[in-house]
């Protein structure tokens, strides 16, 4: 057993108890009275929420007529070994439940009352995650994205820390925020020695963005020096965001947090989200939620679209394209009741994966519990994405992709895409070259459902050049296969339903 932890050793003696009892044929009372242990106790011993002291133990091992060495022992016989397989997960040890709501206890529990199902269950979703090549990693960040999904990406405990920190340091929130602030209150608050490199010497971290050593001095009286060594090609705007970040992990006291940008290694769920907090917080710092929330209402109130609408508050709050979608995210849901909304990223330092590979999405939806929806309007939310952004490749290269990292302005294209079930989105994508880190570009698209509501909210919906743009995309088709499977299935529930109502009128 590896992950020996108290939990898990009640656990298994619990569910050694419960198997050796039902060997036998013994009910809870029949147990006690061998054993001259309560019911209610015994009844907490096998759902592991009790474990017996020595004397206890003995009198159920001569209960049970098993050695005591083999009552105690944390080895599974054939039947529990995939409740053992479980309990070693990391994935299942390292995910905060209480994040989600979700007593471990309870947990607990499900496992206890029925091991052997529950094991199948896993072991089936691990061979499916091997088939699809799927990594622990993966499992992390699609937690935290329903994590943010679940509170519409909006999180008060975060909005509050950075308020707090601004009343405590004095900062001031008017944009643009100053790096070099940033910098002073990391090397002065927080023990931080900040040094740029080009990391000459070691190539293949030539494309890093940062690398940080924590201090491990364990005294009070000593002081912190944490190392963060930042990439010289760093824009002003990446140097920002990445020392906003900093302030967060420190500011929050977030020790569990990768060490590198990107991430070198993935090594737990709480590294995952303490990123998501500290980078939080960044945005929060960055971007002030009301002075942001009335350049927003601004913005909606404009009667007729324009890129330059997008641009200027770019060039406003100096910050990245990402930087500006996420914090759209973030105070839309909120302040402005949108919550049926999409963010996807589209980047990768590979060549050969220029512009092909999703980093980064979010998906604010209505049809949370219907998987099936979910899934289509997914589907469409990126097909949308790519098509833009083949379209801005196409328009400003002829598709080759080194001509669009000599360019040095983004592109921003804002449209209203139709899907085949009658729904349409209004999406703005920003195509922007990067080629301070070799990334020939990096494109971002925010898109939002057009409901009653929205048309409401958003005065330039109107524009007939946003359905003129979307018209350039061409036709949005479902993938037959996909067609086919559903109308197959269809077929079959209406063929169930029938049967069911003519045996029932017999």
């Amino acid at each position: 057993m590896e992950n020996a932890t108290k939990e898990n050793i009640n656990l298994i003696f619990g569910l050694k108890v419960k198997e050796l009892r039902t060997a036998r044929n013994y009910s809870l009372q029949e147990l006690s009275e061998k054993s001259g242990i309560s019911v209610s106790y015994l009844n907490e011993i096998e759902k592991g929420k009790k474990y017996p002291k020595t004397e206890k133990i003995s009198d159920l091992a001569k209960a049970l007529e098993v050695p005591y060495d083999q009552l105690v022992s944390l080895k599974l016989g054939k039947t529990l070994s995939p409740v053992g397989q479980i309990l070693n997960l990391d994935i299942l040890n390292e995910l905060p439940f209480e994040t989600f709501g979700i007593d471990r206890n309870l947990l607990t529990g499900i496992i206890a009352n029925a091991p052997l199902k529950i094991a199948a269950l896993v072991n089936t979703l691990y061979e499916i995650a091997r088939n699809y090549n799927l990594k622990q990693e993966h499992f992390y960040f699609a937690a935290l994205r329903s994590y943010q999904e679940l509170n519409d990406n909006y999180f008060d405990d975060i909005e509050f820390a950075a308020e707090r920190f601004k009343n405590e340091f004095s900062f001031h929130c008017e944009p643009p925020v100053s790096t070099t602030l940033y910098v002073q209150m990391l090397q002065e608050k927080f023990g931080y020695k900040i040094s740029a490199t080009n990391f000459d010497g070691y190539e293949p971290l030539k494309n890093f963005r940062s690398i940080f050593i924590r201090d491990t001095k364990k005294t009070k009286e000593e002081t912190k020096n944490h190392l963060l060594f930042f990439n010289g090609k760093l824009t002003d705007q990446q140097r920002t965001f990445l020392f906003g970040r900093e302030l967060g992990f420190s500011f929050l006291e977030l020790e569990k947090r990768p060490s590198t940008t990107p991430w070198l290694k993935v090594e737990s769920f709480d590294h995952v989200l303490n990123n998501f907090k500290a980078s939080y917080f960044a945005q929060c710092l960055h971007i002030n939620a009301l002075l942001f929330k009335n350049d927003i209402e601004a913005l909606f109130n404009e009667p007729e679209w324009s890129e330059d609408l997008i641009l200027k508050l770019l060039e406003k709050y100096q910050a990245s394209p990402e930087m500006l979608f996420q914090r759209i995210t973030n105070l839309l849901p909120k302040f402005f009741g949108i919550n049926e909304l999409f963010f996807i990223r589209y980047s990768s330092k590979k060549p050969e994966k220029h512009l092909k590979e999703i980093s980064k999405e979010l998906h604010l939806s209505r049809h949370k519990e219907n998987f099936e929806a979910r899934q289509a309007e997914q589907h469409f939310q990126r097909w949308i994405t790519a098509s833009i952004i083949n379209f801005l490749k196409e328009k400003n290269s002829t598709g080759s992709a080194e001509n669009i990292a000599e360019s040095k302005n983004s592109e921003v294209l804002a449209l209203i895409a139709s899907h085949p079930d009658g729904n349409d989105y209004f999406v703005i994508s920003i195509l922007r070259p990067m080629p301070e880190l070799n990334n020939n570009s990096n494109s971002v698209t925010i898109g939002f459902q057009i409901t009653d509501a929205l048309k409401k909210r958003i005065a330039f919906l109107n524009d007939k050049k946003l359905r003129e743009n979307g018209a350039l995309l061409g036709t949005y088709q479902f993938n037959s296969a996909e067609v086919n499977m559903l109308e197959e299935k269809q077929k079959v529930i209406e063929a169930f339903n029938a049967f069911v109502e003519k045996q029932n009128s017999i």
